[in-house]
């Protein structure tokens, strides 16, 4: 798996066509390191321009430099496999997986993390949007490990109703903090966009992909995911996301232990 770091400001930057690109090249990334860039731009249906772009964007000179950062990274694990369906159904798993959670690490910068430690440093009271579904399970995972770390004045809405009476009366000494698996979801960017007009600060989880609720938020931590349907449900994995969450909790520990010279 190469090693990007992808910050958000780089993430901002990617078109939609340089974002599927960057999703090609994660999942087939063995096949990409023996194609030329023509090659590449046929798979992709994109220009041998945009490649170019989406190379310089990412901190390559180009193509070839960017081919080579993948073969240096790549780690090629020898797998003995006794039932060839079942091991390559355990294999495509695992390595969905792997790919999700190495590309959502490159994804979070200690910057981000900083800037995390002092909301949870202040006394601010933190609101936690709450929609419904599998993200308030995201939600309520979240809110007890704020509570574990001993974080005071934390608050789950539940309803919308209810939750954008709540954020009207709030002003720049609260912070919201929203997870959407989708970046677009309408009550929850509904809700942002309500804290936005109130100046409050919002921190949000995202994908990686361009998304309204990333550009209006405060603070925004992305996880690297493929979105995922089944005859109009959607199913996409949250490992990330879990995984995003026990980085910023464990994360904040480590600066407090540091802070008290316990390190």
């Amino acid at each position: 798996m190469v090693i990007l770091h992808l910050d958000d400001t780089v993430i901002k930057s990617l078109s939609s066509g340089e974002l599927s690109i960057l999703r090609y090249v994660y999942e087939n990334m063995d096949d990409v390191l023996h194609m030329s860039i023509q090659e590449l731009s046929k798979q992709v249906s994109y220009s041998t321009a945009t490649i170019l772009r989406f190379c310089k964007k990412l901190g390559f000179y180009g193509f070839a430099e960017f081919k080579y950062a993948l073969r240096s990274e790549m780690q090629k694990p020898q797998t003995v496999i006794t039932k060839p369906q079942e091991a390559l159904t355990n294999k495509i798993i695992m390595d969905n997986l792997y790919t999700d959670i190495e590309g959502t690490s490159k994804l979070i910068s200690n910057e981000q993390l900083e800037r995390f430690f002092h909301y949870l440093d202040s006394d601010d009271p933190i609101y936690l949007w709450a929609p419904g579904g599998l993200t308030s399970i995201l939600v309520d995972y979240l809110e007890k490990l704020l509570f574990a770390i001993g974080r005071q004045n934390v608050y789950k809405i539940e309803s919308s109703k209810m939750g954008e009476h709540i954020v009207r009366g709030l002003s720049k000494h609260h912070i919201l903090f929203v997870i959407s698996t989708t970046g677009d979801f309408a009550p929850t960017l509904r809700m942002a966009k309500l804290a936005k007009m109130n100046d409050i600060p919002i921190i949000s989880i995202t994908p990686y992909s361009n998304n309204a609720i990333a550009n209006i938020a405060t603070l925004n931590f992305r996880f690297f995911t493929n979105q995922r349907e089944n005859k109009g449900a959607e199913y996409t994995s949250r490992l990330p996301v879990f995984y995003v969450m026990d980085i910023m909790i464990n994360s904040y520990l480590h600066y407090k232990e540091l802070e008290a010279g316990i390190c």
